[in-house]
């Protein structure tokens, strides 16, 4: 093992592990300190049932993400390595699929209260902090993006100017959280705390969708990558939900 790849596990780890940290810390503050628990209510029959409905989201979202990244990761020309597949994550195939699980979980236990609010702020400032380490990975990472002659391109050590798609989401999601605290303590509190998490899904696949122009990833239907694929059943879910709890 070189040098390099010696670094760029141990970042990887470091900044994987800081983003369920701070995903964590904000998740429990913003339960015990911002949402009251009238606005919470409770939707589940027993403790057991609300800590197996975790474990089935956790789960999903975990492998999920794993199965559409390395997926994805396979159909990459020089992403592999010669020893065999890179088992990686992604953020957008571990929401796509936390979804998927915890609908299904809840519509098989008859489950109509959302519940995304609470995770909400632990997912935009987590996914946040895992962004800043990405940069740090430099084109190990493959989040970065293609070649441009704009004024903020930046050049990942190998001399080509490349669009800083780790910096373009980052300023997505600190300009959502900024915008998710103000609306929490306006008139339209109560609105966005049943459709805040809808608001964000659609906002961020829409960015995943347009972003996905200017990334390195493989096409294969349509033209569009495998998360540009998966963003449209996701913002066309989100619509769906707020029209769901607001008709």
């Amino acid at each position: 093992m070189s040098s390099f790849d010696f670094d760029y596990w141990h970042i990887k780890i470091l900044y994987d592990l800081s983003g369920y940290i701070v995903a964590f810390a904000v998740t429990w503050f913003f339960y015990r300190k911002v949402l009251s628990k009238h606005e919470l209510p409770n939707p589940f029959e027993s403790k057991e049932q609300k800590w197996e409905y975790y474990l089935y989201v956790i789960a999903g979202a975990m492998f999920g993400g794993m199965i559409i990244s390395t997926f994805d990761g396979a159909m990459i020309p020089g992403r592999n390595p010669e020893w065999g597949m890179l088992i990686s994550k992604s953020i957008a195939g571990a929401l796509f699929w936390g979804i998927i699980t915890a609908e299904f979980y809840k519509y098989s236990n008859h489950i109509k209260t959302p519940t995304g609010i609470l995770f909400l702020p632990g997912i935009v400032l987590g996914v946040l902090v895992g962004r800043i380490w990405a940069i740090m990975t430099w084109l190990r990472d493959f989040t970065y993006g293609l070649p441009t002659s704009l004024p903020w391109g930046i050049d990942f050590w190998d001399g080509i100017t490349r669009h800083p798609t780790m910096i373009y989401e980052m300023l997505l999601l600190a300009i959502f959280f900024v915008i998710f605290c103000i609306w929490l303590y306006s008139k339209h509190r109560k609105w966005w705390i049943t459709n805040g998490f809808y608001v964000f899904i659609i906002v961020y696949f829409l960015y995943r969708f347009s972003v996905g122009f200017i990334q390195p990833y493989s096409t294969w239907w349509l033209g569009l990558s495998t998360y540009q694929v998966i963003a449209i059943p996701m913002v066309m879910y989100g619509l769906w939900m707020i029209k769901k709890y607001n008709s």
